[in-house]
Parts: C-alpha cells; structure tokens; sequence
C-alpha cells in the first residue's frame, strides 16, 4: 500500500499555519466575550484591562524562556512544549473555570504564544528554500490573521452569554493538529549543524528537501567568523537588535493591538450599537485583515521588503486620519472605512514584516539571543497597550488615542526610509556575512 507523503513545504506551511492560528486566536478571542465576562464576574475597568493583560503578561515570559531554550534543546521541543502547553491551557477553559482559574489559563496560553512567536519563524526560515523564505515566514502572520477572523467569528455566532468559554476554549482545535505537524518534520538542520551534529543536519536537510542548497551552505558557514565569538559587539549586529526591536515596537504601538483587543469597544465608540452590530463590524474588520495578509504572502518575496513596509506606513497614517477626524465628528462609516484602510496597509507592512526581518538579519550564531531578545521587547509594549487602552481612550476620548497611534505611524515610516535594507532573495548566510562585516543597515540588503 502507497502512503502518500505530503511535500516538506507543505508539511512544513501545515505546522506554521496551525501554530499561527493558535497565536491569532489566543490574543483575540478575549475581544469578543468582554462584553459578556464583564457583568458575569462583576469586573472594573481595570478588571478588564487585566484580563487582556494577562495573557499578553504570558507571551512575553515564553519569549524570554524561548531563546535559551531553542539554543540548548532546539526548535521542535520548545514547539512541542509550546503545543503542550497550549492544551493544557484551552482543556481547563473548556471547564468554565472560575475567575482566578480562567486567568490561570489565560496566563498559560499566553506562554505558549510567546514560545511559538520567537520560535516558529526561526525554524520555519532555517527550514525553507531561500527564494520561498518570506513567503513562508510571512504565511505565519497570515494565520495569525486567519486565528483572528476565527474568533471574532465564534463571537458572532456564538453569542449566548453562557457559551463564553466555548469561545475561548476553541484553540483546542488546532493544538491538536498541531501536534500532527510537528510530527512530521525535523529538527532544524541550520540547529543540528551549528551544534555539530553533521550527519543528522543532513538527514534533516534532506527530509526539508533542501538537498540541493545544503552543500553551498555548509561551505558559506565555514567561512563565516561567528565561531571565535557570540557577541552582540559584532559588525552592525548590535544594530540588528536594535532595528528588529523597533519594528516590533512600532508594531505594537501603531495601534493595532488596541484595535485587535477592543473592537468591539471602538466601533461602540465610533457610534455603532453595542451587541451584534459591533460584533458584525469587528469581523468585517478580521475579513480585510485576513484578506490582506493574504495578499502580502506572495508580496513580500514579489515587491520587497522595504517597499512594503514604506507604502504600507504611509497607507497607515491616512487611515487613521481618516478614523481621527470620525471619532470626533461622529462618523461611524468614516470611522469604519478608516480602519479597514489602515488594517489593510498594516497587514502588508508592519504585520507580517517584522517577523520576515527578524528571521533573516540575525547571525546563526546569535539568532535565538537576538530573536529572543526582539520578540520580547515585542511583547512588553503588547502589554503596556493591551493594560492601559481602555484607560488612554477614557482620559484623552477614542480620537486623540488615534491621534497618538498616528504619530507612531509616522515614525515607522521615517524609519522605513533610511534604516530599512532589502533582504529579499538573499540567502540567510550572504545576510551573515554582511551583518558581520559591519556593513551600514541600508547596505545589508541587495
């Protein structure tokens, strides 16, 4: 009997996708059931910012444990404790804990995010042909979209007040398939060889189908000068760091958690009702989102990084404008358009980017440290938007919190235009040997 055997790629795109779903879905699906949890355990405001907090509290401890670990033990088992983690975390929701023990598990599945967020675009760039490197790592952030519009989704269908933790509880579903996809594939081969393990690199290689290009990278990793030391002083390495750190801060406070926790609470804000029409918006909102990112998967390896990221900032910036100017006239639709344009342009830019980035600028060598330390960081400002949005809206009103969001865009373009280099079509190792020479940041890429 013939088993079919699905091709690396896919097995690999199957992992990367149920991972990322489990991303989306976990820091969203909150969103949906706020209105519902907020009566049912009496909760402040405070209350309920922490209750977003908490989870994001969890992301940010998994992306500091994940860098040592993925070093010392490697990509699959930090994945696979992610995995495990996550079902631990979503059988107990499906229990309709208690106050004290639905945090215990939000807590938890923010960890097994924070795991997978450093380490699934790590091991899906070291696991990929060199010209499909961004669109792959890019299909990471699809799926995180995709988890989203899955659970605004689950809200709007399933809005009886006593099915709350059904919605919350549903990321049980792809922790399981995960567990099929890390079956079946390989350790990192990039891992295997740095930790000199030779001839396992090469099975590993050959089971990813990267046969063809292992020998060239073998050889380029020989006549790289990472080995006599894993400093951060090294070439523009130090400036690695800090460009990938800012990406992801400017990520974080561009808006886009704000608007990704409490959309419901927005589009009230904007003026729609509260209950199913804010519902319907926000998963109008989850669609652009999804459809975006769609688009940006086979973008990102077409057009560039750099000039993604410069028109996507620019787009950015005019669709908040436009929700600035509705949030203080009163303008829903205005408001509504506005948002759909600045969620398209951040899902072509700042969504999927700093992942692609992160994954290719830093040294062999120093990539859990770095990536680690980034994603981190990514988090930490995660946290302080996810505890103090609610809070910012209720002092400065929902338009002057656009305003600021704005200003941040602003930023990110600058950015774009004199810092960013072009890595697309460039192989990991050419990157290295750039990073490592000190080359300026623009001079990076091709």
């Amino acid at each position: 009997m013939i088993i079919y055997a699905p091709p690396p790629i896919l097995r690999l795109a199957f992992l990367v996708s149920c991972t990322g779903v489990l991303f989306g879905y976990g820091i969203t699906s909150i969103a949906g059931v706020l209105d519902v949890l907020t009566p049912q355990f009496g909760l402040s405001l405070h209350q309920t910012q922490f209750l977003v907090f908490i989870l994001v509290a969890g992301c940010f401890v998994g992306a500091i444990v994940a860098g040592p670990a993925s070093t010392r033990w490697g990509r699959r088992p930090v994945m696979g404790l992610a995995t495990l983690i996550s079902l631990g975390a979503y059988g107990f929701i499906l229990t309709a804990p208690s106050w004290a023990g639905l945090l215990t598990a939000r807590a938890l599945t923010g960890v097994s995010i924070g795991l997978y967020s450093m380490v699934v675009p790590m091991y899906a760039a070291e696991a990929v042909h060199t010209p499909r490197r961004g669109a792959i790592v890019a299909l990471f952030q699809l799926a995180i979209t995709a988890g989203i519009l899955l659970s605004y989704g689950l809200a709007l269908w399933l809005d009886s007040p006593q099915q709350w933790y059904l919605v919350l509880a549903f990321g049980l579903a792809p922790s399981l398939l995960a567990v099929a996809g890390l079956a079946a594939l390989p350790e990192s081969p990039r891992w295997l060889s740095l930790h000199a393990h030779p001839q396992q690199a090469s099975m590993a290689a050959h089971k990813l189908g990267l046969e063809d290009e292992w020998q060239a990278i073998t050889q380029a990793e020989a006549r790289l000068p990472h080995a006599a030391s894993k400093s951060l002083r090294q070439g523009s390495v130090l400036k690695v760091m800090l460009l990938c750190s800012s990406l992801f801060i400017l990520q974080n406070l561009s808006g886009i958690d704000g608007i990704l926790y409490y959309a419901p609470q927005i589009f009230k804000g904007l003026g729609f009702s509260a209950g199913t029409a804010a519902l319907a918006a926000t998963f109008g909102l989850g669609a652009v989102n999804f459809l975006a990112t769609l688009a940006s998967v086979s973008l990102v390896d077409q057009l560039g990084r750099r000039r993604l990221w410069i028109v996507g900032s620019a787009a950015m910036v005019f669709g908040l404008a436009m929700v600035t100017i509705a949030a203080a006239n009163d303008h829903p639709w205005l408001g509504l358009i506005g948002l759909c344009i600045y969620i398209l342009a951040f899902a072509l830019s700042l969504g999927p980017l700093p992942y692609v980035l992160m994954s290719e600028l830093f040294p062999s060598a120093l990539r859990e440290q770095g990536m680690a330390t980034a994603s981190a960081i990514s988090w930490l400002f995660n946290a302080l938007v996810a505890l103090t949005f609610l809070s910012i809206v209720e002092t400065l009103s929902l338009a002057g919190t656009m305003m600021l969001f704005l200003g941040v865009c602003i930023l990110s373009l600058i950015l774009g235009i004199k810092y960013l280099p072009e890595t697309r079509n460039l192989a990991l190792e050419t990157i290295e040997s750039r990073v490592l020479e000190g080359l300026p940041l623009r001079q990076i890429g091709g």
